[in-house]
């Protein structure tokens, strides 16, 4: 989905002089055609994540205007299952033990998928800060007709993905999707449901699946039923 200058404002909820320093300070992603700026949605939310800007309900809405009163990230995690002690020294290693674990279709390659990953992070790191990444494809529309799919792993010991704020990843959170709606619901469920208190302590802590499950669930609920 593409943005206008305003609807970042307005989804933010900043004002003008905010958005160009974001623009020019922070680097936030955008092509200007005809003296306009134009965002990609997708590319806004990873952003978001690795600045730490919050995410408004307002931005969330504006990602996935279809997707109100429906749960979209729980799901696709109790699907994916949350697993511990994912062993590796590098992203290549952990990514291939991470796709030991994830229950992929059996039409889809883990090697094949593997590479895709790979390539994602070749293109700039998935690593959002605060020990958290969130390798996904860059062309969801490969995987076309897939159900959603989140896996959440807590690393064995913590490894380099170049993350902007240097600290090591010891959190993945692997997403596949077979739409680019579906990808963009799931990212943006995530990054809202990240700034929740409740969650960042279960993964601190690295509680159990049950845990974890039930901690998204109450953080996605505050979007779909409201505050």
């Amino acid at each position: 989905m593409q943005l206008t200058f305003r609807d970042i404002e307005q989804a933010f909820e900043i004002n003008e002089q905010a958005l160009y320093h974001w623009l020019n300070a922070l680097s936030l992603p955008a092509v200007k055609a005809n003296d306009q700026y134009y965002f990609n949605s997708v590319e806004v939310l990873e952003w978001a994540l690795k600045n730490q800007v919050s995410l408004t309900a307002g931005a969330l809405k504006l990602c996935e205007r279809s997707r109100s009163g429906e749960e979209v990230f729980t799901p696709a995690l109790l699907r994916g299952g949350v697993h511990a002690c994912i062993p590796g020294e590098d992203r290549v290693t952990v990514l291939e033990n991470v796709l030991k674990e994830l229950p992929l279709p059996p039409h889809v390659d883990a090697a094949f998928f593997k590479e895709l990953l790979l390539s994602r992070e070749q293109t700039g790191t998935t690593a959002i800060g605060n020990g958290i990444a969130i390798p996904h494809v860059k062309h969801p529309v490969i995987l076309a007709g897939l159900e959603p799919v989140v896996g959440l792993f807590f690393l064995d010991s913590a490894v380099d993905f170049a993350a902007f704020d240097g600290q090591r990843v010891h959190t993945l959170f692997v997403i596949f999707t077979g739409s680019f709606k579906g990808h963009l619901s799931l990212l943006s469920r995530l990054a809202f449901c990240l700034q929740n208190e409740s969650v960042k302590a279960v993964l601190a802590r690295r509680a159990s699946p049950e845990e974890v499950l039930a901690a998204f669930k109450v953080a996605e609920a505050r979007i779909v039923k409201g505050p």
